[in-house]
């Protein structure tokens, strides 16, 4: 008797088939649904990204604008930064400060934006690499050198390659701000 009532709590606490099926079809359905959504989050994390790129150099622009003095979009691409900079009285450039939060105007992309960075830069002169838009009283984007003196305008559009693949333009002599 004893013989029974041992095998009779053995089984009692065993899986049967159909459970054990049901758990695995449970965790099929889970899986199909969960990983498109992962997909998305990257998605929606490279969209945020180009349009916070996109923001920063909208607001260096309307800074420019309003404040008739030139002002530049400093690209980083080791550090995938952006950083808003003026041209300085005693001749050079330096991180503008931001009023409300008392920092440095600068934005790390791959820091804010887990898995993006930014890519390339074709400046408006034609050259590869990082390099700065800056934007005059205009609005118009030119070339300065490293003092801050003006150079040209640009006659190209800047491109911003982002790791999506996605192209920020700056049209020459308007400076409209373009996503391809």
């Amino acid at each position: 008797m004893r013989t029974n009532a041992h095998t009779s709590n053995n089984a009692r606490y065993a899986f049967t088939l159909v459970e054990l099926m049901v758990v695995v079809l449970l965790m099929g359905i889970v899986s199909v649904t969960v990983l498109p959504a992962m997909g998305n989050v990257q998605q929606m994390r490279e969209g945020a990204a180009r349009d916070e790129v996109v923001r920063f150099i909208d607001v260096a622009k309307a800074r420019a604008l309003a404040s008739g003095e030139p002002v530049g979009v400093e690209v980083g691409l080791q550090s995938s930064s952006l950083s808003m900079i003026r041209v300085i009285e005693t001749g050079g450039v330096e991180i503008m400060t931001d009023p409300l939060a008392g920092g440095q105007r600068r934005v790390f992309v791959s820091a804010m934006y887990s898995g993006v960075t930014l890519e390339g830069m074709l400046n408006g002169d034609g050259s590869n690499g990082s390099g700065t838009i800056w934007f005059d009283y205009e609005g118009t984007p030119h070339m300065r050198d490293q003092f801050g003196a003006f150079e040209s305008l640009n006659e190209e559009p800047v491109e911003i390659e982002m790791s999506s693949s996605e192209i920020i333009l700056v049209h020459p002599h308007s400076g409209f701000v373009e996503v391809q």
